[in-house]
C-alpha cells in the first residue's frame, strides 16, 4: 500500500545524501571542476602580463601564483568529494534495484528533497511496494488454490474460494455467482465509494460464473491486479468444473455399487432357488431312466446336469466377489477327475485323448471346484473346437511342485484382440459364428484355480492349432506321496 507519494510498507527507508537538490550539487560540481580551474588559468595569464609589464614584483607574483595553485587544488578536492556525493545515491539506487531483481522486495531508499533524484527513488520504492503486495497476493492465491479439493463438494468449494478471494485481494466483500455472468449487473465506479471489481469464471469452452467484490476507496487497483484476479477466477472455474465432475462420478459410482450389490443378491438367490428343483428333476429322471430306457429321460438328465453346472458357476461368482469362497485342500489323482469331467459332458461325437505323463503324482485341490474348472474348459473346447478332437496333456513340473494340465482344441483359436479380455466376466466370443454362453466360465475357472493355489493361462498361439489352456495346481510327487 502507498500513502501519497511515499511508500509506507517494508522497513524504514535509508536516507542518503545531504539536504541539497541534485541539480544544485551537479551545478556546484561543474563550477568546481571546470569554472574554477579556467578562472585560475585566466588569472595566471593576467599575472604573467603584469609581471612582464613591471606591475608586480617577484614576491607578490609568487604569492599570487601560490594562491592560485592552492585554489585549484582546493577546487579539485572539492570536485572529487562532490562527485562522490553525486554518485553515492546512484550507487545506492543501483544496489537497491539489484536486490529487488534478486527477489528482495523489502529494500527501500530515500533521498532528501523533491528533485529528480528523489522522484526516481520514489518511483523505485513505489514499484518495490507494488511488487511486494502483488507477490503476497499471488502467494495467497496459490495457497487458496492448493487448498481446494473436488472432494469438498461444490458448496464448500465456492464458500472457500470466496473467502480466499476476499483475503487475498483485501476486499471488503466478495461473492461467487454460478451461471451466466451476464445475469449479474456490472456496477459503476463512483469516486469516494467502495470500488467494484469482477472477474469471469471462464473455461476454454464455457463461462461457469462470475466473481464480484468491493475494494476500499483508498485501495489502488490497476491492470496487473485485474490480471491476478482473472487468473484466480480461471483456476476457481477449473476447480468448480472438477467438483461437478467428481460429484457426477461419485453418484455414478454409488449407483454402480448399488447395482452390483443387487446383482450379487440376485445371483445368490437364483443359485439357491434353482439348485433345489434341478436336483429333484435330475433325481427323478435318473430313477425313471433306471426303470425303462427312454432317450427323452437321458436328455432331461443331461440338460438338468448342464443347468446345475451353470447354477454352480453363478454361485461361485457370488462367493468369489463376496470373498467367502473357501476351497478345501484334498489330495487326489487328477487323471480320473479329467476323464470323469469329460464323460459328464456327454460329448460322444467329439474325439478325446488324455496323455498322462505324471504317473503317481497327486494334485492338491478342492474336488468340487476342480470339477467346475474342468467342465468349463472342456465345454469351451467343445463349443469352439468345431467338432475337432480335444486333447488333454498332464505332466509334472518338479521344480515348482506342480501338476500342469494343458487342454487344447482344434478350433480356429483366439483372435489377438480378444486374448486380453478372455478371462473377464461376461466376456464371450464375438460374431454370429460363435455359440451363446454365459461368459463367466473361464473367469470362474481362473479364479477357482487361484483360490486353490494354482493358476490358469492361455498359451501362446501356434500354427495350425486351436486354443490351449494350461492349468497349474499344487501337487505331491510319488516320493512325497509314499512318505
Amino acid at each position: 500500500m502507498t500513502d501519497g507519494r511515499r511508500p509506507t510498507t517494508g522497513p524504514a527507508p535509508q536516507r542518503i545524501g545531504p539536504a541539497y537538490s541534485f541539480r544544485a550539487r551537479l551545478t556546484a560540481g561543474l563550477i568546481a571542476g571546470a569554472v574554477v580551474p579556467l578562472a585560475g588559468f585566466g588569472l595566471v595569464l593576467v599575472a604573467a602580463e603584469l609581471v612582464r609589464a613591471g606591475g608586480l614584483d617577484s614576491t607578490l607574483t609568487a604569492l599570487v601564483l601560490f594562491a592560485l595553485a592552492a585554489a585549484i587544488i582546493i577546487a579539485v578536492v572539492f570536485a572529487y568529494f562532490l562527485a562522490g556525493n553525486l554518485t553515492q545515491p546512484l550507487r545506492e539506487i543501483a544496489q537497491a534495484v539489484e536486490r529487488v531483481t534478486a527477489g528482495d522486495l523489502s529494500v527501500r531508499v530515500e533521498v532528501a528533497g523533491e528533485d529528480e533524484l528523489a522522484r526516481l527513488v520514489e518511483s523505485h520504492n513505489r514499484l518495490a511496494a507494488d511488487l511486494a503486495r502483488r507477490n503476497a497476493e499471488l502467494g495467497r492465491i496459490l495457497l487458496a488454490i492448493g487448498e481446494t479439493s473436488p472432494r469438498d463438494g461444490l458448496d464448500r468449494l465456492v464458500a472457500h474460494a470466496t473467502h480466499s478471494a476476499r483475503e487475498a485481494f483485501e476486499m471488503i466483500d466478495a461473492s461467487i455467482h454460478l451461471g451466466d455472468p451476464a445475469d449479474v449487473a456490472i456496477e459503476e465506479v463512483i469516486p469516494g465509494e467502495a470500488r467494484p471489481i469482477r472477474a469471469v469464471l471462464a473455461l476454454p469452452d464455457e463461462r461457469v460464473g462470475v466473481l464480484v467484490g468491493h475494494l476500499p476507496a483508498t485501495r489502488s487497483w490497476d491492470a496487473a491486479d485485474q490480471d491476478l484476479l482473472e487468473l484466480y477466477a480461471s483456476e476457481i472455474a477449473v476447480a468448480i468444473r472438477n467438483a461437478e465432475l467428481f460429484e457426477q462420478v461419485e453418484q455414478q459410482t454409488e449407483r454402480l455399487v448399488q447395482l452390483d450389490a443387487a446383482k450379487d443378491d440376485f445371483l445368490r438367490g437364483i443359485s439357491h432357488n434353482l439348485q433345489t428343483p434341478l436336483t429333484s428333476i435330475r433325481a427323478y429322471a435318473e430313477q425313471l431312466g433306471a426303470e425303462r430306457a427312454d432317450r427323452r429321460l437321458e436328455i432331461i438328465t443331461e440338460q438338468s446336469e448342464r443347468l446345475s453346472r451353470m447354477v454352480r458357476q453363478l454361485l461361485a461368482v457370488s462367493r468369489l466377489e463376496a470373498g467367502t469362497l473357501r476351497p478345501r485342500a484334498e489330495v487326489l489323482a487328477l487323471a480320473p477327475r479329467i476323464r470323469h469331467a469329460w464323460d459328464a459332458l456327454g460329448a460322444t461325437e467329439v474325439p478325446f485323448r488324455l496323455d498322462d505323463e505324471a504317473p503317481g503324482w497327486l494334485a492338491i485341490a478342492d474336488r468340487d471346484q476342480l470339477d467346475q474348472v474342468l467342465w468349463a474348459v472342456f465345454d469351451n473346447a467343445i463349443k469352439y473346437g468345431t467338432g475337432a478332437p480335444v486333447q488333454a496333456r498332464l505332466r509334472p513340473e518338479p521344480a515348482t511342485g506342480q501338476l500342469l494340465l494343458t487342454i487344447s482344441d482344434g478350433g480356429p483359436g483366439v483372435p489377438d484382440e480378444a486374448r486380453e479380455m478372455l478371462f473377464e466376466r461376461y466376456s464371450r466370443g464375438a460374431g454370429p459364428d460363435h455359440p451363446e454362453g454365459t461368459g463367466i466360465g473361464l473367469y470362474v475357472s481362473r479364479e477357482l484355480c487361484r483360490a486353490m493355489g494354482g493358476s490358469m493361462t492361455l498359451d501362446q498361439p501356434r500354427p495350425n492349432t486351436g486354443a490351449a489352456f494350461t492349468i497349474a495346481l499344487p501337487a505331491e510327487s510319488p516320493a512325497a506321496a509314499e512318505a
